[in-house]
């Protein structure tokens, strides 16, 4: 089960002066647990603003994929720090969507929402945006490749790529060498030449006795 871990304050606190409320806590996470948390913060849960809350941090967490978990977590808070230093915070009701949507992807797409964001991180200036893209992963496809000849072959192995397309980028000499070479063929003035039956072996005596009879 994915869940998320957030430090939250005060944001006008946090704000305006020196010392401030600060609380951790881990989503889901019951109504009477926030109202308590909240109050905590010199909040109120039922009848707060987006203007009220600010979250410093964010760890998503699930023990059975640690991989994907390190990851997000590394992204979005870095897509917080970068919101912060360029004037915007983060607020509690923008992490609540973001966990959301994020625990609806499929198992499988996992590792694309995590291509999307690195992908976009130039146009991820905020969690919002963050969001925007999570929620719209479907809009993109990808390829398990690490290289370009590994997504070439993916690609040609899938039949994404013309075979005349093809020709314009293999190594058609090397190609043609090696082959040649393979199949033990000759170059001649007229092309190449390759033996695919065992000759058979001239009898001249056979033949000259057939010829008299």
């Amino acid at each position: 089960m994915l869940q998320i871990r957030i430090d939250i304050v005060n944001k006008k606190q946090y704000e305006e002066l020196e010392t401030y409320k600060e609380i951790k806590i881990v989503i889901p996470r019951s109504s009477e647990e926030l109202k308590n948390d909240f109050r905590y913060l010199d909040l109120d849960y039922e009848n707060y603003t987006i203007q009220d809350t600010h979250i410093l941090e964010c760890k998503f967490l699930d023990k059975e994929d640690c991989n994907f978990s390190s990851s997000i977590s590394r992204i979005i808070n870095e897509t917080i720090t970068r919101a912060k230093t360029e004037g915007y915070t983060t607020p509690f009701q923008d992490i609540i969507k973001l966990y959301g949507v994020i625990n609806k992807v499929y198992l499988d797409d996992r590792k694309k929402l995590l291509a999307v964001l690195e992908a976009k991180e130039g146009q991820i200036n905020n969690i919002k945006d963050a969001i925007k893209y999570a929620q719209n992963i479907d809009s993109f496809e990808l390829i398990g490749a690490y290289d370009s000849e590994e997504l070439a072959r993916q690609l040609i192995y899938d039949s994404e790529i013309d075979i005349e397309d093809l020709m314009d980028y293999a190594n058609l000499e090397e190609l043609g060498r090696d082959y040649s070479e393979d199949k033990n063929m000759i170059k001649t003035e007229y092309g190449y030449l390759r033996q695919e039956d065992e000759l058979e072996e001239y009898d001249l005596q056979k033949e000259e006795e057939e010829e008299l009879e």
